[in-house]
């Protein structure tokens, strides 16, 4: 440790009276706020923009003044003055606010301005943030690791929550653990911090054996709960980083950069492998001969044997030994939703309960229901319809759900029954609306209303309430703002990082590569939650923190 972290080191203890230091408290604030509390990003962004109005400003003279109320108002004006100016003369932060700018400027050909305002009201902190942080007093090496192991902390308190929610409640969709924020946006947090984690272990940030043992066993928690949370998206992120990371460290040894290129080939062609038998599974069935099976149930009642209506489910057919008159009259025991009826989801409660009961290895009469635990009646009641999408860590069931839903789709253009699906759907309208206005889009407050005609003009399959945007980020900017928007947007994204050199450092690279790959399947940037996520790790990265920090978690280190 330094001679000037050790003074800064007391400095933090002790300055109170600082308003650097509570800039830096504000921070840590809304870091842990992020994946916690969506209110307490609003206050701490508040708290931060009345601490920056008079942080840096001198108050030695005001003392002295005959008029002091005057002298602060003054003191402030100048202040506030002096770090516009500087924002002006900083082209690189000018560039990263540019897309800000372009959706005020949207405005003008919007007939919806009500909208429009609303969204630029949501997309306020990728204008605030960034400047707030660009044109206050930058962090050293010592407050950015605090700051980020309070992320970090957050995001582990969450996934502990998150756990107890899934051991403690009927879940039926691993997805409603997170009760805080969006599940998507929650494994986005996760992957950041496991590899803020192997950041601290790597860089040896806080200088302490015992603390890198502890960051490694938090990062290894954090991967197993991504695993229980389900989050395709942060899986398929984490392991891309992964892959990132592994590259990076082995840099400068050619044998085992093609050796973990050939590794990763190798994994992507036994997930091809396995997908592919999975989709058999779901697509041919085991032989059956009809005239050997049951008749009649162990009541006298006669079997259904259907083979054609139901589908295929792990390798045989869902609709053998099928009772529908014991299924109803045993279920109406169990339950108050009625057999006839609709689960809690809106779908037919009847093919919800011969599902759930395939997947079970019941036959679907009344010895298959009775057989079901009070926590399975309300399982399938809240619309599950696949018993192993409940407990198990494997991702079996929820591919097999993907690719029934891809199935449904191919066969009958019907999107309803997968998210994945849907956002097929929600891409195919964004292009259809982007033929339409290419160069200028249809302007920032015109979006939700194109969405609705572009639904009704080409006859989507999709249910009102499915009926949602993009779900890409770089289509939604296109759509709102055409291609000019676009390229302004990508602008923002690259050339700041590139002219700072900000690919070189270890947390910009990782927090960059999440965030791109978010904008593929995510339109990210069009919630309050998002934006501020975006905003608060960019402006950070690229313009709040001193050289040394950067210096410090180096991608790209001298050859051995």
């Amino acid at each position: 440790m330094t001679e000037q972290e050790s003074r800064e080191g007391s400095y933090i203890k002790t300055s109170w009276n600082d308003l650097s230091s509570w800039m830096f408290y504000i921070m840590i604030l809304l870091a842990v706020s992020l994946p916690l509390s969506e209110f307490g990003m609003s206050v701490a962004q508040f708290l931060l923009f009345f601490n920056w109005i008079f942080e840096g400003a001198d108050f030695s003279s005001v003392k002295r003044s005959a008029k002091p109320a005057q002298s602060v108002i003054k003191l402030i004006g100048h202040n506030v003055s002096g770090k516009l100016r500087s924002v002006t003369s900083n082209h690189l932060l000018i560039v990263f606010l540019a897309i800000y700018v372009l959706h005020i400027i949207g405005l003008i050909y919007s007939s919806d301005i009500q909208y429009g305002l609303k969204d630029i009201r949501v997309k306020l902190p990728l204008l605030s943030i960034p400047v707030l942080l660009a044109t206050s007093t930058s962090l050293s090496r010592k407050r950015l690791n605090i700051l980020l192991l309070f992320f970090v902390m957050a995001v582990m308190a969450g996934s502990f929550i998150s756990t107890y929610v899934y051991l403690t409640r009927p879940i039926t969709d691993t997805r409603e653990i997170s009760i805080f924020i969006s599940h998507i946006r929650f494994s986005l947090f996760i992957s950041l911090s496991i590899f803020i984690l192997f950041g601290f272990v790597k860089y040896n940030a806080f200088n302490n054996r015992n603390l890198k043992w502890v960051f490694v066993l938090a990062g290894l928690w954090l991967i197993v709960f991504l695993l229980i949370l389900k989050s395709f998206t942060g899986i398929a992120i984490t392991a891309l980083l992964i892959f990132v990371v592994i590259i990076i460290s082995i840099q400068h040894y050619k044998k085992i950069v093609i050796a973990t290129l050939l590794l990763v080939l190798a994994i992507f062609a036994g997930g091809w492998i396995y997908m592919n038998s999975i989709y058999r599974s779901l697509t041919i069935a085991e032989h059956v001969n009809l005239a050997e099976l049951d008749k009649t149930t162990r009541l006298g009642n006669p079997y259904i044997h259907d083979t054609a209506g139901y589908g295929i489910e792990d390798g045989k057919y869902v609709g053998l030994y099928i009772s529908p008159d014991e299924l109803r009259q045993e279920w109406n025991k169990k339950s108050k939703l009625d057999f006839d009826g609709l689960d809690n989801k809106g779908q037919e409660l009847k093919y919800t309960l011969i599902r759930f009961l395939h997947t079970k290895g019941y036959r679907k009469d009344a010895e298959g229901v009775d057989k079901l635990s009070p926590e399975e009646i309300g399982q399938i009641e809240n619309g599950l319809a696949n018993s192993g999408l409940k407990y198990k860590l494997s991702l079996r069931p929820n591919i097999e759900q993907l690719l029934m839903g891809y199935k449904a789709y191919t066969f009958n253009k019907n999107a309803n029954g997968s998210s994945m699906m849907q956002r097929i759907e929600y891409w195919k309208t964004s292009i259809y609306l982007i033929r339409q206005k290419p160069v200028a889009g249809h302007g920032t407050g015109d979006v939700a209303h194109a969405f609705d005609k572009a639904y009704e003009e080409t006859n989507s399959s999709l249910i009102p309430e499915f009926r949602h945007r993009s779900h890409n980020q770089f289509l939604a900017i296109t759509i709102a703002l055409g291609l000019i928007g676009l390229i302004v947007f990508l602008a923002s994204m690259f050339y700041p990082p590139v002219k700072l050199g900000k690919f070189n450092n270890y947390y910009y690279l990782i927090f960059f590569i999440i965030a791109f790959v978010s904008f593929l399947t995510e339109d990210t940037l069009e919630t309050q939650a998002g934006a501020t996520f975006f905003a608060f790790f960019s402006g950070l990265l690229l313009f709040g923190v001193r050289k040394e920090a950067d210096e410090q978690a180096r991608v790209m280190s001298e050859k051995p």
